[in-house]
């Protein structure tokens, strides 16, 4: 095997496993951590009611001002759904704009790599092919 055949193969080879390891990427991406968890927070009854949900969807805090206790209970259980639903609509908005703001075209990229390896690997067998013209040549003029 010609040297620039091996560096032909070994070239192609570090591409494949750098698009194995970005289709495992593609696969299965991690959680975000705990440092960038995305809360929702909702209000209502002019700031009476304030509700937080965290990123499992769960409740994480309903803080009630006491001035809203003077209410029937009726109007204080609608003005927690809206403050439940104003926090879960927070919530979506936060994280769509989270994922947004981090995400990479993953799809685009492995179709970018696969070009950038068929295009080296051409490259890099026409420089082979050279060189070993070339060799050939040199041996004829000895």
């Amino acid at each position: 095997m010609a040297l620039a055949e091996f560096a032909s193969a070994e070239f192609d080879r570090m591409l494949a496993e750098a698009r194995s390891m970005l289709d495992a990427m593609r696969s299965g991406r991690s959680a975000p951590s705990d440092e960038e968890e995305v809360k929702g927070v909702g209000e209502a009854a002019d700031g009476r009611v304030t509700v937080t949900v965290n990123s499992s969807g769960l409740l994480e805090s309903v803080e009630l001002n006491p001035r809203l206790l003077r209410l029937p209970a009726e109007e204080i259980g609608e003005h927690i759904v809206t403050a439940v639903n104003a926090a879960l609509q927070d919530f979506r908005t936060k994280a769509n704009q989270a994922v947004g703001a981090a995400s990479v075209d993953l799809n685009a990229l492995a179709a970018s790599m696969q070009e950038l390896q068929d295009q080296s690997v051409r490259q890099m067998a026409q420089i082979g092919q050279a060189f070993n013209e070339l060799l050939t040549k040199l041996d004829g003029m000895r």
